[in-house]
């Protein structure tokens, strides 16, 4: 396969995922061995969605991962379009506080939200917003990749905090 058809690949893929993706996950899907190609596909996408100038931004997180998403001035206007994670009112605010908090125990959940929480936290982890751990009695909680890709978050703790942070002022 020729530069032009992988970056096209490469494209395609981002415009699928649900999560960010590592350079080796878009080596392996392009099954070659060299990650410093991948890259600078990778980075010639970056470049070219820069240029276009349009809705959609290819960019690197913290992690060394990388998504593609809608400037966040777009989402207002697709409200009602763009479909939502079906979660009741309940649910989303456990995942507010789980993306605020975590790492956060889950009985530590339940103290502050209610004994609710356990079937919140039964559905969030289904639907694959956030990951669990076994933590002596209890779990530890903390958002996704998928969730950091489906609300258009880095997937980076603190990040997501100071991006809260921003939103609820």
């Amino acid at each position: 396969m020729g530069g032009k058809e992988d970056r096209s690949i490469i494209e395609a893929v981002f415009y699928a995922a649900d999560r960010p993706l590592t350079l080796g996950e878009l080596r392996k899907i392009l099954g070659t061995s060299s990650e410093t190609y991948v890259r600078k596909l990778v980075e010639a996408l970056i470049a070219d969605y820069k240029k276009r100038g349009g809705p959609l931004v290819l960019t690197e997180t913290s992690r060394g991962t990388f998504s593609l998403r809608l400037h966040e001035e777009y989402m207002p206007k697709l409200e009602g379009v763009v479909p939502k994670a079906r979660l009741s009112r309940g649910a989303l605010k456990t995942l507010a506080m789980i993306a605020y908090k975590q790492p956060v125990y889950q009985a530590r959940l339940a103290d502050l939200r209610g004994s609710r929480v356990y079937d919140h936290v039964k559905q969030l982890g289904a639907i694959g917003f956030i990951e669990s751990r076994p933590f002596e009695r209890t779990r530890v909680l903390r958002t996704s990749r998928r969730f950091a890709g489906h609300f258009g978050f880095e997937d980076d703790m603190d990040k997501i905090r100071e991006r809260i942070e921003e939103l609820m002022r």
